[in-house]
């Protein structure tokens, strides 16, 4: 197989990995979850936030997926035509390591997903509990 080649299509295979992870965002939000977002709650909304944090760990992975997609699409018009290294000789072979960096990839990709999703919770949790700690001493004063 052609260098040109096994780049291709390994670009186009990360572009579709990357519009998967872009789609999630809109697949997930089921009727539970926009009841659970859009009932009022007092102070502050878990489920909104928790939501949000979700969607921009999806949209991370995406944007990095799809840059490496597009690098690795230029890279293949960028090398020479005719460019055969022999690690991809036997067309078994390119279709197995394909398979493989596709797979390595993607497995990457959900536990930096889930890493992403985790501390941005965590960070909001923190940020809201920070919020109502200041707005429940500003009352006490008030109070006083």
């Amino acid at each position: 197989m052609l260098l040109s080649t096994y780049l291709n299509i390994l670009g186009a295979c990360l572009g579709f990995i990357s519009a998967m992870f872009f789609a999630i965002g809109a697949l997930g939000m089921h009727p539970q979850n926009i009841l659970k977002i859009s009932t009022s709650y007092w102070d502050a909304n878990q489920h909104w936030a928790d939501s949000i944090a979700d969607q921009r760990a999806d949209y991370i992975v995406g944007a990095l997926l799809l840059i490496l997609s597009f690098s690795s699409q230029l890279a293949a018009n960028l090398v020479p035509s005719d460019a055969a290294p022999s690690f991809l000789q036997p067309l078994g072979y390119a279709i197995a390591e394909i398979i493989a960096v596709v797979s390595f990839l993607l497995i990457c990709s959900v536990l930096l997903r889930a890493a992403v999703a985790k501390t941005t919770r965590q960070k909001v949790q923190q940020l809201q509990k920070e919020k109502l700690a200041a707005e429940d001493l500003v009352a006490k004063n008030r109070a006083v």
